[in-house]
This record gives C-alpha cells, structure tokens and sequence, in this order.
C-alpha cells in the first residue's frame, strides 16, 4: 500500500487543506468535512444538520437552481453528494483529475454562497417528511434509531439524524442562516484532496482551494473553530434496557449493545479485531453459530459506534420472528463465551481476523472518495493522522490475551436490546436480559 504520504497546510484563509496523492489513479475526490452533526442541535431544531445538506443542492450564487448545480456536475460527469452523521457533515465531488476547479467551484459556492430560499426550504420540508416515512417503515433502519435512543442519555447522540416531522416542518431561512453563522467558518472544516498524485501534490491545486474559498460568504460567519466540549453531557449512557416496538414484520429486527470505546481510544485496533471474530464476517462466530448451524436469521453481525466522549458495540440481526428468544439466546452466549473464556480465542481464528482487516483496508483504499473519507474524518475528529499502515501494523500486534481482556472489560456488564417484531408481551425479553 502506497497511500502512505499526505501534507496538511492551513490556507491564508483558515482553512486546512488536507492533501493524499495516490499514484496511477486517474480520479480526485474533493471533499470538505464540517464538524457539526446532529449531536449538536437544540431540541427544537433536530434535523436541521441534515435539512441544511439539502438545502446547499438547491442553487447558489453562481448555479442558481437545483437543475444548474447538477448540470455543472453532470457536465463533466463527475458524482456529487453529501452526508451527515451524529459529529460531522461531509460535501464531495469525484471527478476525473483535470476537473478539479469545476469541483472546488461548485463545492465553494454550495458551503459559502447558498441561495438559501423560504420556498426551496418549505418544498424540501415534504421530501424529508417522505425520508422520515421511509426510514420508519424499514425495521432495518429504524430499529437503529429506537436503540440509540434507547441506548443514549446524551440528548444530542439520542435523537435520529433526520430529526423529527414536528421539527422538520418548524425550519425556516433566517434558522439555517444563524446555523450557517455558528457552523460554517473556513476555521470549522477541512478541505481533503484525495487521488492524482500529479495535480493532488501541485501549488496549483492549493492555489484553487485559496481563491475557491475566499469568495465572500453570503452570511457572515463566526470565524473559530467550535469548541465541542460544552455540548457533551456529562452522563452519556442511558439506564433502560430494553424496548419492543411491537409491529407486524416478516422479520425481527434486533441491535443488542454496550458501552464500547470512544473515537480516540488508543485500544480501538483490539476492538477491530475482537469485531471481526465475533461478527464481522462469514466464518466469524456468530455467522457460523446463528445462521450455519441454527438458520435462525438472515443477517448477523457485530457493531461498533465511536463518539467523541463514548462509543457502543454489540450486534445486530434479523430472524424469524417465531425463533427470535433462540436467536438472542444463542447471540448472548456467544458474547459470554468470549468474556469467561469458555471458548478461547484460537491462533487460526486471530490470524484470519487480521488478514481480513488488511485485505478489506486495501480494497476501500482503492478509491480516492474511500481514502478522502478515511484521512479526512481522523483529521478533522481527532486532529491526527494514524495512516493505514500505521493502524495495520497495530492490528498486527494483537494478542489472544488482549482480545480476551477487552471481550471481559467490555461485556461483562450489562446489555441494552432494542427489537421490532409482532411482539405484544415484553417479559420473555426482561428475563432474556436477566
């Protein structure tokens, strides 16, 4: 892997550019990151991270509609998107490399001169509406959302991305205008460069980036980087442990979890690991002994979530709602067979885990949108850079005894379950729980 060399420079302007050449690669990913989610919102004013990466698609200064945004794209047939999560909102463009002023143009004008309309804002408040329907009928997704509220005393981590139809429909202008201001400065983002070698590690590419983003904003921002702190609540997890959301599905849909490791824990590669065997893939333990040997659901698999001051890890699946006590029986016991002890480790088991690791970091760095993501979100959430070889290398030093460790540290207390099913009785599942 040869990803290994990047440059950060801060731009006269304030913003950090952070640059990744990737040899014999024809494409550049442009990608700028916010450090703003839906973590950070009021009450009143849950969705509007999201409802504001809308709202940038409408039209800017220069592309005043929708259809002018997409045409400038669409133009030299590049892919344009963005995304939000609970501590960061990401804008990119991937092209060919020769492009890279078109895609810095548009991003530019998207995050500093948006056209942001009343009428733009009040048609967007019935496609997120129709967002928020479909996430709720889709059990997949919207068990997720029950488990982090459930999971989560931390109001910010708590409520759905998306937020709520009542707040949804509240957003006006002037709120994503003072948004705009308290989020939006150069200071709070990175601009990442990911692909080319060539044009990626030119003066002409930081060039670009300084006179894209000194247009001059159409709203005055607060030019600081926001100080986070003050939004984490001092009790992040939650005491309930369990809700049942009785619907009629096909499937039941399950999450169990416990308190995991925060963003910038230095043990997160045991937890890569421990992931892997547990449920990362096809051979991993719960594969072989919910699905291989019992048939009792469709998908398993473990999870891990990291925050900046918490984080959650567990499992997630989908069974025939007739067998769903077996299901979560079998899932527990697996965990707890990890954490006494009772089915140790093996050499094979650890060594696979590793090389599926590296052989999965090697495919996503294949692509200059995956490696903006990967170096960018380290940037811009822990203000370092581990490179992939480095976290590899830490991958590599796992030990047995350090996954058996972290396996009883981590659940040996107490798990939360959040399931969907045509489940009207909620006792069978307290007594699962113990």
């Amino acid at each position: 892997m040869s990803h290994q060399s990047y440059t950060l420079t801060k731009l006269a302007c304030g913003l950090q550019v952070l640059r990744i050449p990737m040899p014999a690669v024809a494409s550049l990913t442009a990608l700028v990151l916010t450090n703003t989610g839906s973590r950070y919102e009021t009450p009143d004013k849950e969705g509007i991270a999201h409802f504001f990466e809308h709202i940038v698609f409408k039209g800017t200064q220069k592309y005043p509609t929708a259809l002018d945004l997409s045409s400038a794209v669409d133009a030299i047939g590049a892919e344009f998107n963005a995304f939000t999560s609970k501590e960061y909102t990401g804008y990119y463009v991937k092209s060919a490399s020769k492009h890279l002023e078109t895609s810095l143009d548009v991003l530019s004008d998207m995050l500093l001169q948006a056209e942001i309309r009343q009428e733009d804002v009040d048609r967007e408040k019935g496609v997120i509406i129709e967002e928020i329907n479909m996430y709720r009928d889709n059990p997949m997704a919207h068990v997720a959302n029950l488990f982090d509220q459930l999971f989560f005393e931390d109001r910010g981590l708590k409520h759905d991305i998306i937020g709520t139809k009542e707040t949804v429909s509240s957003v006006t202008s002037q709120d994503f205008e003072h948004f705009l201001s308290e989020w939006y400065s150069l200071e709070n983002m990175v601009l990442i460069l990911a692909g080319d070698a060539e044009v990626v590690g030119s003066q002409t590419a930081l060039n670009l980036a300084e006179k894209m983003f000194t247009k001059k904003p159409k709203v005055q921002r607060v030019n600081k980087h926001v100080e986070l702190q003050p939004f984490f609540a001092d009790k992040t997890i939650a005491a309930d442990r369990l809700w049942v959301e009785n619907k009629k599905t096909e499937q039941a849909h399950l999450i169990l979890g416990w308190p995991g490791l925060q963003r910038d824990d230095d043990t997160r590669h045991i937890l890569s690991v421990l992931s892997v065997i547990m449920g990362g893939n096809m051979s991993s333990r719960l594969f072989t002994e919910v699905r291989e040997k019992r048939a009792l659901c469709y998908y398993v698999r473990s999870d891990s979530d990291f925050f900046h001051n918490t984080g959650v890890v567990g499992a997630s699946a989908g069974v025939d709602p007739s067998r769903v006590f077996e299901a979560i029986q079998v899932i527990l016991e697996e965990f707890d067979a990890l954490a006494t002890g009772k089915k140790p480790v093996t050499d094979a088991e650890l060594k696979k885990a590793k090389e599926y690791i590296s052989g999965m970091t090697v495919l996503s760095l294949e692509d200059s949108e995956s490696v903006a993501q990967y170096f960018g979100t380290k940037q811009l959430l822990t203000n370092k850079i581990e490179t992939p070889e480095e976290v590899l290398k830490k991958v590599q030093s796992v030990t047995i005894a350090q996954v058996h460790e972290m396996a009883k540290s981590l659940f040996s207390g107490q798990v939360k379950l959040a399931v969907i099913g045509p489940f009207a009785d909620k006792q069978k599942f307290e007594e699962l729980l113990g």
